[in-house]
């Protein structure tokens, strides 16, 4: 495995954590956290505090606020199984396979940014710009890096096989060149022996 992959790996790996921590967060921090094996996990409402508050100051029902979060984790989960392709997409993939992980990328990047668009409306109508806005301008910069390194990767991977590409033509130019000149040289001894 090439050090490139590993680096895109660990990368990857990163955002889709954070990602999926952030879908759980919208998910069950304003429920007031989830009981799973003895442990309330998210019990802390203190990263979606701002985000409740300027929906309470906006004046949305608790169903709408419900919605509202259900819509934001479902970006985010949304954005981190995208990801999960591009990456396996990526590492794992023959280079057709690695031309398809960008638009895989692309499309999480999508997701989050309409997640980070949906935070940034809510925390400004109603005044509050908390962590929560700050966690998913956070994601939507970490995968517009992702994509960027991806489309670089992905032009460095051309230019390479448009290299290769003209250093197979000028082999065979040059065999056909001294083809040629085998052929004229044979052409002219055999001349010399009909006149001989």
């Amino acid at each position: 495995m090439k050090t490139s992959r590993l680096f895109y790996t660990s990368m990857m790996l990163f955002w889709i954590s954070f990602l999926a921590l952030l879908a759980l967060v919208v998910t069950y921090a304003p429920q007031g956290g989830v009981e799973l094996a003895g442990l309330t996990l998210f019990a802390d409402t203190g990263l979606v505090d701002a985000a409740m508050t300027a929906m309470d100051g906006i004046g949305l029902s608790l169903l709408a606020q419900s919605v509202v979060f259900g819509v934001l984790g479902g970006f985010n989960v949304a954005s981190a199984g995208l990801l999960l392709f591009a990456m396996m997409f990526c590492v794992f993939g023959e280079e057709r396979e690695q031309r398809e992980a960008r638009p895989l990328a692309e499309g999480a990047a999508a997701c989050s940014a309409a997640a980070a668009a949906l935070t940034v409306a809510v925390s400004f109508a109603g005044g509050q710009a908390g962590a929560l806005m700050v966690l998913q301008l956070t994601a939507l910069g970490g995968l517009l890096l992702t994509v960027t390194s991806l489309s670089q990767s992905a032009i460095v991977a051309a230019d390479t096989t448009v290299g290769d590409v003209a250093e197979l033509d000028d082999v065979i130019a040059d065999h056909a060149a001294s083809h040629a000149a085998f052929s004229a040289q044979l052409a002219s001894f055999s001349r010399r022996e009909s006149v001989s």
